[in-house]
C-alpha cells in the first residue's frame, strides 16, 4: 500500500538537520522517497499548512497506569508509591490491557508512535501495542520477591516474556528493574544475565529522588550509579530514566558505559523531586539522552509537545540562560535521539529513504502558530505545538489516525471501558 503526503514543510531530523518543503511518499512500512515528487499514490494526504515529522519516541513510559490517573497528585514520590502499589495490587490482566490501549489512543491522538515501557503484565501491552498499531519497546519489570505484586518470580516472568515476544515487528521486548530501593544486587545480576542471553535491552529508574541517593549511599557506601557501574550492571543495554541527582562523576560513569538516559522533566517537577538532571552536562559528555513523559500518575498527560517544551524552558531558566537547550536540541531528544538510546536510530527517528514509514503530520494554522515559516517550524513545534494540532499519525506506513478519527481502534469504546475498569479499581 503506497501513501503520499502531499506539500508540507518536513522536519527531516536526518544528519544534517534538513527541513524541506515537499512530498513524502512511503511504500507499505518504508519511506521511498522525500522531497519533490512527481508520482502519485493510492493514498494521498494533503500536508499544506503542516509540519510533516517523525513520530515523537516516548522513552520512558508506564503506559498501564493511564488507568491510576489523578490518583496521586499533590503529594511526592514517596507518598505516590504507596497508593499507586494499593491499586496495582488489585490489578487483572484486563485492568492492564484496556489501560494500555487508553495510553496508546492518547499517545497516537498527539503524535507518538513509539514509547518505552516499564511494568509488569507486558504480555498484555503488547496486547494494546498490536491492536492500537504503535510501536513498543518493552520492559517486563523486575525486581526483589519480598516487594512484588506479581504473580510468580519477577525474573522467570521477564524471560518468559521475551522469549515469546521477539521478533514482532511492532514488539520489542526487554527487561527492566525497578530501582536500587526495591533491586539487589542478585536481581541486578540475574536481569542482566538475562538480557545478555536473550540479546535485549535493559530499562532502569537510576537516580530520581535524593532520598534514594542518600538511602542507597548509606546502605552500600556508594551512590547508585557508582554501585551499578561497581556490580557490573551498567552498559550499553542500559537506558536509564530520571538520572535526575547524579553527580559530574557519575556523568562521565554513564558516558563511559554507553548508557543512555530518558529525561523526565515534567514528572519530576510535578513529584518535587528537586534538583535538574545535568541534561547540558549529559549531552557534552557523550550521554544519548531522550525525552519521556514518565507515568499518568506522574504527569498525568503523555502529549510530548508539552513536555519538550518544559524541557527546554526548565533548563532555561535554572541556568539563567536563554540559549541553553535550544529547541532543535529539544526536538532531538524527542525523536533521533531517543531511537539512538534504543539503537535503532537505523530504523526510525527521522525521515529518510529507506526507514520505516513513522510519522506525524502536525498542522501549524491555528492561531497559536500563526505566523509560521521554514526557518521557524521547529521553533514553533517546541515552544507552541500541542498535541492537539496533529492531523495524522502513521506507524509502518499505516494510518493510525487522520482527520480526528483514530483508525485502529473504537475510541468512545475503549475510553468507556476505561472509566468503567477504574471505577471498579477505586470503589472495591
Amino acid at each position: 500500500m503506497s501513501l503520499l503526503l502531499r506539500g508540507g514543510l518536513v522536519v527531516t531530523q536526518d544528519e544534517k538537520r534538513r527541513v524541506v518543503s515537499g512530498d513524502v511518499l512511503l511504500d507499505d512500512e518504508r519511506i521511498v522517497a522525500v522531497g519533490d515528487i512527481d508520482r502519485s499514490a493510492e493514498n494521498v494526504i494533503d500536508c499544506s499548512g503542516c509540519a510533516v515529522l517523525p513520530g515523537f519516541i516516548n522513552l520512558h513510559q508506564h503506559v498501564a497506569n493511564t488507568l491510576l490517573r489523578g490518583v496521586a497528585d499533590d503529594v511526592p514520590l514517596e507518598e505516590m508509591l504507596p497508593k499507586a502499589s494499593a491499586i496495582d495490587a488489585k490489578l487483572t490482566r484486563r485492568d492492564v490491557q484496556i489501560g494500555a490501549l487508553l495510553g496508546c489512543v492518547e499517545m497516537i491522538r498527539s503524535g507518538t508512535t513509539s514509547f518505552h515501557d516499564l511494568f509488569y503484565w507486558e504480555d498484555e501491552v503488547a496486547r494494546a501495542v498490536r491492536e492500537s498499531g504503535m510501536r513498543g519497546f518493552l520492559s517486563w519489570v523486575t525486581l526483589d520477591e519480598a516487594f512484588t505484586t506479581q504473580h510468580g518470580s519477577p525474573l522467570k516472568n521477564a524471560d518468559a516474556f521475551v522469549a515469546k515476544q521477539k521478533d514482532d515487528p511492532l514488539v520489542t521486548p526487554s527487561v527492566g528493574v525497578q530501582g536500587v530501593y526495591v533491586a539487589s544486587e542478585e536481581t541486578y545480576a540475574k536481569a542482566k544475565e538475562i538480557a545478555d542471553r536473550r540479546d535485549v535491552r535493559l530499562h532502569t529508574h537510576l537516580s530520581e529522588t535524593r532520598g534514594e541517593v542518600e538511602a542507597h549511599r548509606k546502605k552500600t557506601g556508594l551512590r547508585p550509579v557508582e554501585w551499578l557501574e561497581k556490580i557490573g550492571f551498567l552498559g550499553e543495554r542500559v537506558t536509564a530514566a530520571h538520572c535526575t541527582w547524579i553527580t559530574m562523576n557519575e556523568v562521565r560513569a554513564l558516558a563511559r558505559c554507553g548508557v543512555s538516559v530518558a529525561h523526565c522533566p515534567v514528572s519530576n517537577m510535578k513529584l518535587a523531586s528537586g534538583g535538574v538532571a545535568p541534561v547540558p552536562e549529559m549531552l557534552e559528555a557523550g550521554v544519548i539522552v531522550g525525552l519521556g513523559t514518565d507515568s499518568p500518575i506522574s504527569n498525568n498527560g503523555m502529549d510530548v509537545f508539552a513536555d519538550m517544551k518544559i524541557a527546554a524552558l526548565l533548563h532555561k531558566s535554572t541556568r539563567w540562560d536563554a540559549r541553553i537547550m535550544p529547541a532543535q536540541t529539544v526536538l532531538d531528544l524527542a525523536t533521533i535521539h531517543a531511537a539512538r538510546a534504543l539503537h535503532v536510530e537505523r530504523e526510525i527517528g527521522s525521515i529518510e529513504v529507506g526507514k520505516r514509514a513513522d510519522l506525524a503530520v502536525v498542522s501549524l494554522k491555528g492561531a497559536h502558530t500563526t505566523p509560521f515559516y521554514p526557518e521557524s517550524v521547529i521553533r514553533h513545534l517546541v515552544y507552541s505545538g500541542r498535541g492537539s494540532d496533529v492531523q495524522a499519525t502513521i506507524v509502518d506506513g499505516k494510518v493510525l489516525m487522520a482527520g480526528g478519527v483514530v483508525r485502529t481502534v473504537d475510541e468512545s469504546d475503549v475510553i468507556a471501558r476505561a472509566q468503567e475498569t477504574a471505577r471498579e479499581l477505586f470503589e472495591a
